[in-house]
């Protein structure tokens, strides 16, 4: 049995603390990295890719983006999550609030944000999250949930 799912062998990887960029090997499991040094055995993976010694950059996170502002959340989830995709952002973080534009809707975000939640599941193609604005007096006293 092979304990990784891919290894890809040979690519140098970049570090935003490092001044050389030294040849390595990444060995992924479940989607996630699992490994990372030089020199990981072919045999330890099920697939293997050669990295032919071409770069390999971390994801970038893009903290603030607007997804279903001027179209339905769960169109814009899939649209520009895919976008991020194609440019390298691995991770999303999009603004959302109560009111005009966002979902029509105003009041608490404990009955908003479910909403958000579901219109957004299973639709985006990298890692997201929300950053809530606080649009009435009442939403800091729900900071807390």
């Amino acid at each position: 049995m092979t304990e990784l799912d891919l290894l890809i062998k040979n690519v140098r990887l970049v570090k935003h603390n490092a001044a050389d960029i030294p040849t390595t090997d990444i060995g992924v499991k479940d989607g996630v990295f699992h490994r990372i040094a030089p020199g990981i055995p072919a045999s330890d993976a099920r697939d293997v890719v050669d990295g032919k010694g071409l770069l390999a950059f971390p994801g970038v996170v893009d903290a603030h983006q607007h997804w279903g502002i001027y179209n339905p959340l769960s169109d814009d989830t899939a649209t520009e999550s895919r976008a991020c995709a194609q440019g390298g952002v691995t991770t999303a973080l999009t603004y959302m609030r109560t009111g005009q534009y966002y979902m029509n809707r105003g009041g608490s975000y404990n009955e908003v944000f479910p909403l958000v939640l579901e219109n957004a599941e299973g639709r985006s193609y990298v890692d997201y999250g929300f950053h809530l604005a606080p649009m009435q007096k009442s939403h800091i006293a729900e900071i807390p949930s």
